[in-house]
């Protein structure tokens, strides 16, 4: 499965540096609660991964590709809870421009975990993808689960270093972001990426 690896590894590498609701979801969380808050975010996200990734290779998966409804449903719930979160961060903008300074945030680790989780289980093309992208990369002649989750954990690893990344910068760069008219303002671009991501996934067909 040496050749199988590699290729997922670049192939799930690429799919995970392009930005998304899980990047935009990572720097606001950095941002509202600092770096714990980010690293919670960052494992609720990747932690999605592993619930899709169980799901496609039991089978569940199908149920939500061949259900329009349920497809539609799932996907409504997703969009509104980005522009709930984006919302949120549109609203707190308006008193992070009024607040002192501060190391930590109003957003907990525990908070931004179930954030970042919520947003991948509800996302359906997250589901999707693992529906139809990881038994391409699964020999049919060993036990899928297994190997759904060896490349579930690899896309997990991507995940970890690529969002982590993103929350040491926040970090490295925090005396400059921890202005309160510059917090601010990154929360209203955070927010307004949440905002159009949420719209993108409820009028997508």
């Amino acid at each position: 499965m040496d050749g199988t690896l590699l290729g997922f590894a670049v192939f799930s590498l690429l799919l995970t540096v392009t930005p998304g609701a899980d990047t935009a979801l990572v720097i606001r969380a950095a941002l509202a609660g600092g770096r714990a808050a980010g690293w919670g975010a960052v494992l609720g996200v990747c932690s999605g991964l592993l619930f899709h990734a169980t799901l496609s290779a039991l089978g569940l998966s199908v149920v939500l590709a061949r259900s329009a409804a349920l497809y539609e449903g799932v996907k409504l719930a997703g969009a509104a809870y980005l522009l709930y979160l984006g919302l949120r961060a549109w609203r707190e903008a308006r008193h992070t421009a009024q607040v002192p300074t501060t190391e930590g945030g109003a957003l907990s680790l525990t908070g931004a975990l179930l954030q970042g989780l919520t947003t991948n289980v509800l996302n359906p093309k997250v589901a999707l993808f693992y529906l139809t992208v990881l038994p391409q990369f699964v020999l049919p002649e060993e036990d899928a689960l297994p190997q759904a989750l060896v490349l579930a954990l690899i896309h997990f690893g991507w995940g970890v270093v690529w969002l982590g990344t993103l929350v040491l910068l926040m970090g490295t760069l925090a005396s400059r972001l921890r202005t309160p008219r510059v917090r601010a303002l990154l929360e209203r671009l955070t927010g307004g990426a949440m905002v159009l991501l949420g719209l993108r996934v409820a009028l997508d067909r």
